[in-house]
């Protein structure tokens, strides 16, 4: 659950001017570094600092973590004293790291508003934890054994995994403000890091000036129980949007049954797909099992650009051809993997999420593609993963009078716009956006910054034009592997 690329972050300048001096009196020492992302070649220049924090705050003598922090200073000369807090997605990408895909849609709140980051602990700077063979290639040959890699993982980590939760994450986010000297800031939050910046709005109300929530996890979400209810509804709708145009229609009557027979196939036999990479062009060799399709499926609808390559590269594989879908595949996986600690991402689920799982596969009320798969595997890995002590009261909401701004994609396939619906009933002054046709991170999308930047300097919803929103459309679905319908 996390922020995607982006043709206007590709068109950064890799030569941006430095920052200015010191951002905020504050007791972190700070010093110029540069953000990079781990997948564009980027380059944007910010103040970092560290803030030592205690690994378990119930313990006075332990194990220190080194908060990574960035700041990007307003570009006034004299800055709003309230800054803006990005929070990643995930669990457990770091904001460091993607925040240069993400940065053009803060251009306008940074122009007199510091903008911070603040890597979640155990992700970029913040004392990373990973496993063995994470960026290595991917996890090609290990699909299926997931207690076995998160029982190997868990032993291999020199960390307390029960102190990397969503409370932990929240006490480090007030450490951050207390220490850098903020009285209140503005949260601006993609995926997972909605459901970190609800739960601070719950716990400092009084520190929380505005909240900006794109793809929104509400606190009553249980990550993952319905991923084949809503990747199924995103599924139905790209099947939709192939429907109404003639093109598409003719080339692809039933996008849904085509999947079908390709899952059927490949779970009778596996195909080995050889290919380049799309980004390095070197030799890329995989092999595609009805899971692994699952999975690429999920990844494609996260964009409704990607998702409008899929009608087509499905036909493809159907006719023998499966390097197309291979190679974006890799492409896509990479992108939502991007700055991920699949550590930090266990310990969030697994002690949040995972045990709140119905028995049996959550399939929803409509048939889903997933058949479970993600739920499965959560349940797998989660079987041989410590699990933290959470707080009563984590799934259940809590009335905010903080001003939101809730953004959502129609035809998300993880947080559709009725979870944007639910959290809405905790936050009277609050104002939904729902994008039609789009998928999964929406803020830098059309008149989306301008609306986002606007709320925040205004503080509150109220008179908020946002009718631009509706002129909005997805690409069109590609006919062919040049692209849609003239």
């Amino acid at each position: 659950m996390r922020s995607r690329l982006s043709a206007a972050a590709v068109a950064l300048s890799v030569a941006l001017p430095a920052p200015a001096a010191e951002p905020v009196t504050s007791a972190v020492a700070f010093s110029s570094c540069q953000l990079a992302h781990p997948l564009l070649a980027i380059r944007i220049p910010a103040r970092c600092g560290s803030l030592p924090v205690p690994e378990n705050p119930g313990q006075r003598e332990g194990r220190e973590i080194a908060l990574h922090i960035a700041i990007l200073p307003a570009e006034a000369p004299r800055a709003q004293p309230d800054p803006v807090f990005v929070l990643a997605g995930g669990p457990g990408q770091s904001i460091t790291a993607t925040y240069p895909a993400v940065a053009p849609a803060f251009e306008r709140m940074n122009r007199d508003r510091d903008v911070v980051l603040v890597d979640q602990r155990g992700t970029g700077g913040s004392g990373l934890l990973s496993c063995p063979g994470d960026g290595a290639g991917g996890r090609e040959g290990r699909r299926g054994d997931e207690r076995r890699m998160a029982a190997d993982c868990a032993r291999s980590i020199p960390a307390d995994l029960t102190q990397y939760g969503t409370a932990q994450f929240v006490g480090d986010l007030e450490r951050v403000r207390a220490a850098l000297g903020y009285e209140r800031v503005n949260l601006v939050a993609f995926s997972y890091g909605t459901r970190a910046a609800l739960a601070y709005a719950r716990a400092y109300p009084e520190r929380t000036r505005t909240l900006v929530l794109d793809g929104v996890a509400p606190l009553e979400m249980v990550v993952g129980a319905t991923f084949d209810r809503d990747s199924g509804r995103a599924l139905a709708a790209l099947s939709e949007r192939c429907r109404s145009e003639p093109a598409c229609r003719a080339r692809h009557p039933d996008v849904s049954g085509e999947l079908g027979a390709l899952l059927r196939r490949l779970t009778l036999r596996p195909e080995k797909v050889r290919t380049a990479h799309p980004t390095t062009g070197e030799p890329l060799e995989v092999t595609v099992d009805a899971a692994a399709l699952r999975q690429v499926v999920l990844g494609f609808l996260y964009q409704a650009e990607t998702a409008s390559l899929l009608p087509e590269l499905l036909g493809e594989a159907e006719r023998g051809n499966w390097a197309p879908l291979a190679a974006e595949g890799a492409l896509v996986a990479a992108d939502i993997e991007a700055g991920l600690s699949r550590p930090v991402y266990l310990s969030v689920l697994c002690s949040e999420d995972v045990p709140f799982y119905a028995d049996g596969a959550a399939t929803g009320e409509i048939p889903s593609f997933l058949g479970g798969v993600v739920q499965h595997g959560l349940r797998d890995a989660c079987s041989a993963w410590p699990r933290g002590t959470v707080e009563p009261d984590l799934h259940r909401s809590a009335e905010l009078s903080v001003p939101a701004l809730l953004v959502s994609g129609g035809a998300d396939p993880v947080t559709p716009p009725e979870w944007a619906a639910l959290a809405a009933r905790s936050l009277p002054r609050s104002l939904s956006l729902t994008l039609a046709g789009q998928g999964h991170g929406n803020l830098g999308r059309g008149c989306v910054p301008r609306l986002a930047a606007e709320f925040v300097r205004r503080g509150t919803a109220d008179g908020l034009d946002a009718s631009c929103v509706e002129r909005l459309r997805p690409a069109p679905v590609f006919v062919d592997l040049l692209g849609g319908a003239p």
